[in-house]
C-alpha cells in the first residue's frame, strides 16, 4: 500500500440516523474509505475506487471492517455487483458466503422457443381489487423462499405507491376465476438505456406442471418491448438450477453477481438485508 493508513472509529453509541462509522485515512490525511453498521446489522463499506489499486482496496477494507467490528459488531455483509476486491475483503474478515444472486439481461424481442405456447390469457392488476389475491398466490408460491414469502396487503399497497409501479405492467393469469400466476414487470427509467425486469414471477402450486411459468416470462417481456424497452433484466440465485437453464435457454446471460456473506460464528443463518426481484422457479 503506498504509504501508511490509519483507521479512526468514531466514538459514541448508534443514534437513528447517525451510525457508528470507521474511516480509513491515507498517510497525507485524505480519506480513502468508510465502513458503519446498517439498521440490520449488516456491513456497509465505501473505499476510494479510483485512487487505490485492487491489493489497496482489500487491505482497506480488511482494515476498516476489523476496526469497526471490535467497536460494533456486525453479522455480515451484502454486496452488490460482488468481485475479487469484495471476495479478498470478505476472507479477510471471516466472512462466509451464504447466497449469489445472479443479474441476468437479455435483448428484446425474446421469441417463443419452438414448442412452446406463446400466449397466455392475461389482464392487468386492479389497484383496490386484487391485493389479497394476489397476496394468498405470492405467498403460496414462495412459502419455502428467504425473502418473498411474507408479503402482505399493506407491503404490496406501500409498493403501489412507488413512483415506478404501474399496474398496466403487472400481469396476472387466471383460471376458472383464480388467481393461477403472475408476471410483475417494472421499467427502470433511469438507467441508459432503460431496462425492463421481470420484478417478480409466481405460479400458485395448484397450477405447476403446465409450464405457465415460461408462458408468463414470455408475455412479461413481451409487455416490456411492446414499451420501448431494448433490454430485459431478472435476478435469480445461482443454485435455482431449473430457473437458471430457462433464462440461459431465452438468451439471458448473467453479466453480474450480488453475494451474502456471513461471519462463520454469527448465529443467524442468513444476513438480513433487502432483495428487491426474488424469483420463483418459472419453470413449472
Amino acid at each position: 500500500m503506498p504509504g501508511a493508513i490509519s483507521v479512526l472509529v468514531e466514538p459514541g453509541e448508534p443514534r437513528a440516523g447517525r451510525p457508528v462509522r470507521a474511516v480509513a485515512r491515507n498517510h497525507r490525511g485524505a480519506a480513502i474509505g468508510y465502513a458503519w453498521v446498517d439498521g440490520d446489522g449488516g456491513l456497509q463499506l465505501r473505499l476510494d475506487g479510483r485512487g487505490l489499486s485492487p491489493h489497496d482496496r482489500v487491505a482497506t477494507g480488511i482494515a476498516l471492517g476489523g476496526a469497526l467490528h471490535e467497536h460494533h459488531p456486525f453479522d455480515g455483509w451484502f454486496v452488490r455487483s460482488s468481485g475479487t476486491v469484495e471476495l479478498g475483503i470478505a476472507s479477510g474478515l471471516g466472512l462466509e458466503q451464504t447466497r449469489a444472486l445472479w443479474q441476468m439481461r437479455v435483448p428484446l424481442p425474446v421469441g417463443p422457443a419452438e414448442g412452446t405456447v406463446d400466449t397466455v390469457a392475461l389482464r392487468a392488476f386492479v389497484v383496490g381489487q386484487d391485493e389479497e389475491a394476489w397476496v394468498r398466490v405470492n405467498n403460496r408460491a414462495f412459502a419455502e423462499h428467504r425473502d418473498q414469502g411474507r408479503q402482505t396487503v399493506e407491503l404490496l399497497r406501500a409498493q403501489e405507491r412507488a413512483p415506478w409501479f404501474d399496474p398496466d405492467g403487472f400481469l396476472l393469469h387466471e383460471r376458472e376465476g383464480h388467481l393461477a400466476g403472475f408476471c410483475w414487470t417494472k421499467v427502470h427509467l433511469d438507467a441508459d438505456p432503460v431496462v425492463g425486469e421481470i420484478y417478480v414471477i409466481g405460479v400458485d402450486p395448484d397450477a405447476h406442471g403446465h409450464g405457465l411459468g415460461r408462458s408468463l416470462v414470455l408475455a412479461g417481456l413481451a409487455h416490456l418491448h411492446a414499451k420501448g424497452v431494448t433490454e430485459g433484466m431478472l435476478y435469480v440465485d445461482d443454485d435455482n438450477g431449473p430457473a437458471v437453464r430457462l433464462y440461459r435457454d431465452l438468451g439471458f446471460v448473467t453479466v453480474s453477481t450480488d453475494i451474502h456473506f456471513q461471519r462463520a460464528s454469527a448465529l443467524r443463518t442468513e444476513v438480513s438485508q433487502p432483495v428487491e426481484t426474488p424469483t420463483a422457479d418459472p419453470t413449472r
